[in-house]
């Protein structure tokens, strides 16, 4: 005769049993649809650009860049470099870089650079364009490489953005008077990054973001360097993303929205929602691992149309509305420095590579969720 007590303790046994399973079924499941949730949201790179002149124009590439520790190949290695001597400006003691964020270099915009690799692929030539001027001008990168430190062209100190000055490498007369001709900058000369050449990325005062050490190992002895960079503002490489532009545009309503070439990004990617990419720390792009440093603050560059180089006060006014923080920078973009620089060797960026968050850095990410109201 069976017990009703065991019975009862049975089928409560029994039921308990049932509804463990079917709470673990329906949480695995849940899980599942995340994971499912997660994968799909496939974040890639969509666009590369390199500017071999710092404020010049670009270059699309359309399949992929070679990673070196001071940014992509050729991105930034050649800047405008003059002397001022006005009755407002005094003659400046180094040669400065030229801006087109001052009216009398904004021609330099319309410098439109090409890059000719013949087909044994041991010879760049950079042709340079201007619908100012009739003619193009040829210069072998090689050429210009092999001429640093000989008595052909000498090194010269020259302002570099942040003021501080750099010794680079005079590219010649020649090229320096089909420059002047084509943005109409008396005396220009075309300078470039040499053997003489060190640059390291500090910190912006005005953003206080720490700069993330680079941390080397020889003979099994640690040390820790500041990491380098070309001849851009900041930071060796600048991402920005296609939802954030989307976004901006339409703050800015039809008949005033603007492309990304305003923004002189080196990565484009796609996939996050507008603005996320303020709250990643460190990611992956292919075989490469990226700090993301810090927010890029923007500048009047941004208000200039890059065809007919009208200037108006967009986007930036935009810009002020909702990415304006406290400490007046109004941000588009996120600086990123390569996290092992010496692994690189032949390491390349390819459109369509997918981007793989590593970390997030809290802070931010909870400043991103407070303002937009949102989070993945």
């Amino acid at each position: 005769m069976i017990d009703p007590t065991s019975l009862a303790w049975a089928i409560i046994s029994l039921t308990s049993m049932s509804i463990a399973a079917y709470v673990l079924n329906l949480y695995i499941k849940i899980q599942h649809i995340f994971k499912r949730r997660h994968h799909q949201r496939k974040v890639s790179v969509q666009e590369l650009y390199i500017y071999p002149i710092k404020s010049c124009g670009e270059i699309r590439l359309s399949n992929s860049a070679k990673v070196t520790p001071i940014g992509f190949e050729h991105d930034r290695i050649l800047q405008v470099v003059s002397r001022v001597d006005t009755k407002d400006s005094p003659l400046d003691p180094d040669w400065s870089f030229c801006t087109p964020r001052e009216k009398r270099c904004e021609k330099l915009f319309h410098v439109q650079p090409k890059l000719i690799i013949d087909e044994s692929n041991t010879t760049t030539t950079l042709e340079l364009s201007s619908k100012h001027v009739d003619n193009s001008f040829k210069l072998r990168l090689e050429e210009v490489l092999s001429r640093f430190g000989s008595p052909v062209t000498m090194p010269m100190y020259c302002k570099t953005m942040g003021w501080a000055s750099a010794m680079l490498e005079d590219c010649g007369y020649n090229v320096g008077k089909w420059l002047e001709d084509a943005t109409g900058i008396t005396g220009c000369r075309l300078v470039s990054i040499g053997k003489h050449y060190s640059r390291v990325v500090k910190v912006n005062p005005k953003q206080g973001d720490e700069v993330p050490m680079i941390h080397h190992e020889h003979a099994g002895v640690l040390s820790s360097s500041p990491p380098w960079t070309s001849l851009a503002d900041e930071a060796p490489f600048l991402l920005t993303t296609r939802s954030s532009l989307e976004d901006l545009n339409k703050r800015l309503g039809k008949g005033k929205q603007v492309d990304m070439r305003r923004f002189r990004p080196n990565i484009v990617i796609d996939g996050l929602q507008p603005w996320e990419e303020d709250s990643l720390k460190r990611i992956r792009i292919g075989a490469v691992e990226f700090h993301v440093w810090q927010r890029c603050g923007r500048c009047t560059m941004t208000t200039i149309d890059r065809d007919t180089l009208e200037r108006c006060g967009e986007p930036l006014a935009t810009l002020g509305n909702f990415r304006e923080r406290e400490n007046g920078q109004r941000n588009f973009g996120m600086h990123l420095i390569p996290a092992r620089p010496w692994e690189l060797k032949q390491a390349r960026v390819f459109v369509g590579d997918e981007v793989e968050i590593l970390e997030y850095d809290e802070e931010r990410r909870a400043e991103w969720i407070r303002i937009f109201g949102k989070s993945s």
